[in-house]
Order: structure tokens, then sequence, then C-alpha cells
């Protein structure tokens, strides 16, 4: 017989690949033409592994462990599986940057509440609060910062030369500000692949007398998520590198150093937050202190399903678990 923890694994692993099928941290490379597609999703996919198992582990804890205060069973866990997975996947399919965060966040409370046990909600509101504040932060971030390299342009700029050598150093510094936003992406998003069984592999770990394997499902998860990055990130990274606002080096600098700079900090204390909503509100902070036209349309899809992404993780997992309970 199968071991439920190889099976919860595997599921999770599933998981992985779907959030990083739906991981647009390298948008703005590609929007700004600096990468093509296959260079951003193959340099993303080692570095977002690298991220996952270096600083993951404490956002896998906060989310595995701090919201329920019971913990679940293997079959609830399967269905929070299943169901942030499906949503993720069709999200990716559709070129939409779903927030893995709010589905996982929205699956867990579901399912604590269908089954009538306690939540923490001092840690939901806390994890809620982050969901606004870290795309404000965002915002103000990109847009203060494209405001001063504007005004360091008109000082700096005297001829074509100096267009051409500044425009240089700022695509330099934007494959630097990538790999950092990358790098915090992995940390924060694995947490919700691995989250719920965080607390089985420490405790397999304990008894084992191997520390390293609390470690081993980030690892994989890290591996899981390069793996959807390279197949199929690739339709959301066209979403967003060519759809919110059109990008040259300089904006893309913009945008991705203020995202680097919120989801590092976020990933480093151990808040999962939203990258997605970051970034996209980067775009728009950029878009607005350059004069760049923005596609409110497609910010306003993306507003939409972040408003409606922790439902219906909530909806498929009461459907999902509907089902399940009867079954067994």
């Amino acid at each position: 017989m199968v071991d439920p923890l190889v099976t919860l694994t595997g599921i999770s692993m599933l998981l992985a690949i779907a959030i990083g099928a739906n991981d647009e941290t390298f948008a703005p490379v590609v929007g700004s033409k600096r990468l093509t597609v296959n260079q951003a999703v193959s340099i993303g996919g080692v570095i977002v592994i690298i991220g996952a198992v270096t600083i993951g582990y404490n956002v896998a804890k906060t989310v595995g462990n701090d919201i329920a205060e019971s913990p679940f069973t293997e079959m609830q866990i399967l269905s929070i599986l299943f169901s942030v997975s499906a949503l993720l996947i069709l999200g990716s399919w559709k070129g939409l940057p779903l927030s893995t965060t709010h589905t996982m966040v929205g699956s867990t409370v579901a399912l604590s509440l269908i089954l009538g046990e306690s939540v923490d909600w001092s840690v939901i509101t806390k994890i809620i609060a982050s969901w606004f504040i870290s795309p404000v932060a965002g915002f103000v971030g990109s847009y203060l910062l494209m405001k001063a390299i504007i005004k360091f342009k008109k000082t700096y700029i005297k001829g074509l030369d100096d267009v051409d050598r500044l425009e240089s150093l700022f695509a330099n510094g934007l494959i630097v500000a990538v790999v950092i936003t990358a790098f915090s992406r992995g940390g924060n998003d694995v947490s919700n692949a691995v989250a719920p069984l965080i607390q089985s592999y420490f405790e397999l770990a304990t008894s084992e007398g191997v520390p390293l394997l609390e470690r081993l499902p980030l690892l994989l998860a890290g591996v899981c998520m390069a793996i959807g990055l390279v197949l199929i990130g690739r339709r959301v990274l066209k979403t967003l590198g060519n759809d919110v606002v059109e990008l040259s080096p300089t904006t893309a600098v913009a945008v991705q150093a203020s995202t680097a700079l919120v989801t590092f900090i976020a990933a480093f204390v151990g808040i999962p937050i939203s990258g997605t909503h970051v970034l996209v509100a980067a775009f728009v902070g950029t878009g607005w202190a350059s004069g760049t036209n923005v596609n409110m349309d497609t910010v306003k899809r993306i507003g939409v399903s972040a408003i409606g992404t922790p439902f219906a993780a909530a909806l498929t997992t009461f459907i999902l678990w509907s089902i399940v309970s009867v079954a067994i």
C-alpha cells in the first residue's frame, strides 16, 4: 500500500507545477524585449528553485500550520490541493495570472469552516492586510522610482549617445532586479504547494534524525515550479509582458525593482503575499508616472480575478469535499 505522505507529496508537486505555470515574474523583462520568453522561463526556473529551498520554509510554516488550529487529515489535504491546482491550471491556460496565496488561503479557510474547526483569525487578518498593503507598496514604489528616473534622465541625457548608454545601464539593472524578484517569489509561492506537508515532514525528520528531510518538499516543489514555468508559464508572461503597458528597459526597471523589494521583504519575514498583485500594481504605477498608456481593461480583469479567487477556491473546495466525504 502506498504511504499517504507519498501520495500527498505527489499531489503537492502537481500543485507546484500549476504555481510555476502561473508565475509572471519575468513579464517586465519579456515586455521590454530584454529576454525572449524561452530565455526568461529557463533562467526563471533555476532562480525559483534556489529561492524555494533557501527562504521558503518560514512562509510555508505560516500557511501550513498557523491558519487552521487543528491539523487536516490526508483526504482533507488532498481536497485542498486538488482544488487549488485546478484553479491555477485553468487560470494559466487562459493566460490569467491568479494569486496562489489567495487560492490556498481561501481553500484552507473554507475547509476549516466546513469541518467546524477553529481558525486563527489573527493570522488571516494579517495575511489579508498584506494583500492590500503589498500592491499599494508596489504601486507607490514604482511610481516614485519612475519619477526619479525621469528626473535623472533629464539631468543626464545630452544626446543620443547618452540615451543608448542609459538604456544599456538600465537593461543590466533590470536583470539584477528580476533575479531578486524570482528568488523571492520562489520562497513565497512554494509555501502554497508544500504548506500542508510541512508538519508531516518535520515529524519525519525528527523521528529519523535527519533534519534536512524537512527541506525535501521545498526542493521537490521548487523543481516542479520550474517545470510549470517552462511548460505553461509563457502564456501568462505574454499577457502581463505585453498587454498592461508598453515597457522599455528604463520603465521595466521601475516595475521590477519595486516588485523585488516588496516580495523580498515579505518572503524574508514569512508573510505570504500575492506577488502577482504587487507586479500588476507596479506596472500601473510606472505607466502613470511615465505618462505611458495603461491597458486598464487588462488591469480590471486581473483585479476582478483577485477579488474572486479566494471565493472561487472556497466554492471549489466545498464541492470537492462534499464529493469526497460521501465517497469515504
